[in-house]
């Protein structure tokens, strides 16, 4: 499991290089998989932060991660399910 969240998170690093707008956002994965990767991407950016604050050259990588997890919650969002109000 733990593999093929480091692969999504590998393909949704690889789609941020590409400057694509949200609305064009293809989101190929189901919301488990987004979920697992949202993880890492998480524990990722945290540990970037840690850098960042010792080393003002990690700050660049706190970035990333930062456009990385953005899209990737917009594809998490755009695949929940939606709940409706109606009674």
């Amino acid at each position: 499991m733990a593999k093929l969240g480091i692969a999504i998170a590998t393909a949704l690093m690889l789609c941020a290089l590409t400057s694509a707008p949200a609305a064009a956002l293809e989101c190929k994965y189901t919301p488990a998989e987004y979920t697992e990767a949202l993880r890492h991407l998480e524990a990722a950016a945290a540990k970037a932060r840690v850098l960042a604050e010792q080393n003002p050259l990690y700050e660049s990588d706190v970035a990333y991660y930062g456009s990385v997890l953005r899209d990737t919650r917009a594809c998490a969002k755009t695949l929940a399910p939606v709940v409706s109000a109606s009674r």
